[in-house]
């Protein structure tokens, strides 16, 4: 019974604390500052779902993960301690995500309008019903998005918005969305077809559409769906006030309903996670060594998190491949806040932001043939290259050092972006990995020319086999720009060989 006691006072209850004032401080994070002052600049998906998905893991990081290891975890077929600290984050993530979609929902009351005039007079309301509306048909602005979803960016998703103005309401907009999923598999003669497909179905669907059977208007926040709307209406109004534009989508089903059963399911999410953390930490017995180090605060050993921290610090072991990865994160940051999409991004808001294609740099902006270097397609695009970065960096900062290190990424990434826009004519190219390919290049000079120790080629050898040939060969079955990884690859290798001639000996008492 002591033993349980001490399981229940040391892990459980902290988690149910600290879960708790996650959740509530998170719902009264966002009520404040985007309900209620509409303050915050990022968009609905990222408030919604992805800082819900993340956000756990900072108290988990911070304070449970050293409560853990108090718990006698059999590592058997895996980390056992991250199984838990998995389970503590899916425990916190689902409730807080299942109380965005009721936060935004019971925040908002439905405001009766007469006309679609007065919804400007609630500018912090979200929907409306509205007694009588009339359109003009005749200006129905369309624009297309295509974004990749799922897992290896399997689906291709097309968008076609569709913004129609209200009579007598200037900057209102009636919004109309079709939608069709493709395997992004499919050949581009293929895509091509389906993407036309997708066109003339859609007008034969707006022919007969109901433009008067909304039930109430839901006025967009800040969104992926904003966006597309706001496109179909710069498509026929260059250097419109975006801001100032209503988008007001129609809801054919009644508003009672759409509360649902959301806050229950709040808590219900929270208490199955409850149950089965609370199975998970009566179950194990009780790491003794690790009871008295937690007690006496002891720093913890073999601790990956501060391992892995030190690849951030630019006074860590690392410094040149710290710099690197920090300034792609705060790149992807600033994407991030200034409203793109984190998962898949558009071409057009790439290019809009520093992406390299050919027609732009031919006429002067040779910037791109750098700054698209630092920009990436998405989360899972700049999680690989920051992974691939760091491998590529463990070997070479101290070899190369500081200065060597971040020019001969920067000229690799430059010749990089190059290549991407001699081969393809009309391709948005972004991302490190053209550079990343450019160290890998110096990595294989240094292992043909036997700069790395012989206890080290094996290891190097390994890593080009995985991640470069890896990468090469996912990249012949499209979506990814091998142009830019040949160009990397093939510069970094002329600059390892450069490097070789010049400072052979010195490269090699450091490689030791």
């Amino acid at each position: 019974m002591n033993r349980l006691s001490i399981k229940l006072r040391e892990v459980y209850f902290p988690f149910l604390i600290i879960s708790i004032a996650t959740i509530l401080s998170y719902n009264l994070f966002r009520w404040i500052f985007d309900i209620k002052l509409g303050i915050l600049p990022l968009k609905e998906d990222l408030l919604n779902f992805w800082i819900p998905f993340a956000i756990p893991w900072v108290p988990i990081l911070l304070w449970l993960r050293r409560r853990i290891r108090i718990l006698k975890i059999s590592r058997k077929g895996g980390d056992g301690n991250f199984a838990y600290q998995f389970a503590m984050a899916l425990a916190m993530t689902v409730p807080i995500i299942i109380s965005q979609n009721y936060l935004q929902k019971a925040s908002y009351d439905l405001i009766f309008v007469n006309n679609i005039q007065q919804t400007k007079a609630h500018e912090k309301e979200k929907y409306f019903k509205v007694n009588t509306y009339s359109l003009d048909k005749g200006t129905l602005l369309p624009y297309v998005t295509s974004r990749t979803s799922g897992k290896y960016n399997s689906r291709l998703n097309f968008h076609l918005y569709i913004s129609c103005p209200f009579k007598n309401a200037e900057n209102v907009w009636y919004g109309i969305t079709f939608k069709k999923t493709i395997s992004n598999r499919l050949n581009d003669h293929e895509k091509d077809v389906a993407y036309k497909n997708f066109i003339q179905a859609s007008e034969r669907k707006l022919k007969t559409y109901r433009f008067q059977n909304a039930n109430y208007f839901q006025k967009l926040g800040n969104s992926d769906d904003r966006d597309g709307f706001l496109g179909a209406i710069k498509t026929a109004n260059k250097g419109v006030d975006e801001k100032g534009q209503i988008i007001l989508v129609p809801k054919m089903e009644s508003f009672v309903d759409k509360h649902d059963n959301s806050f229950t399911w709040i808590f219900a999410s929270f208490g199955i996670g409850a149950f089965v953390l609370l199975l998970m930490t009566t179950l194990p017995g009780i790491n003794k060594k690790e009871l008295n180090n937690f007690k006496k605060r002891k720093d913890l050993k073999d601790d990956d998190l501060k391992e892995f921290l030190e690849y951030l610090n630019p006074m860590g072991p690392y410094k040149s491949t710290s710099i690197l990865l920090l300034l792609n994160i705060a790149v992807f940051l600033v994407m991030m806040f200034s409203g793109l999409n984190i998962i898949s991004p558009t071409p057009q808001e790439l290019l809009e932001i520093g992406g390299n294609r050919r027609a732009e740099v031919m006429t002067g902006e040779f910037s791109r043939l750098l700054t698209s270097t630092f920009i990436h397609g998405g989360l899972l695009h700049l999680v690989m290259n920051l992974v691939g970065l760091g491998l590529g960096g463990m070997l070479l900062d101290s070899i190369l050092g500081r200065f060597q290190f971040i020019l001969s990424y920067i000229l690799c990434g430059i010749v990089a972006s190059i290549a991407s826009i001699l081969w393809y004519e009309n391709t948005v190219s972004v991302g490190a990995s053209g550079a990343i390919f450019g160290l890998y290049g110096i990595i294989l000079a240094f292992t043909i020319f036997k700069i790395f120790p012989r206890y080290m080629r094996s290891t190097t050898w390994i890593l080009l086999g995985l991640y470069a040939g890896g990468s090469l060969l996912f990249g012949f079955f499209g979506g990814i720009d091998n142009a830019a990884h040949f160009g990397g690859l093939i510069s970094g290798f002329v600059i390892g060989g450069i490097l070789i001639v010049t400072q052979k000996e010195a490269l090699m008492q450091k490689a030791k």
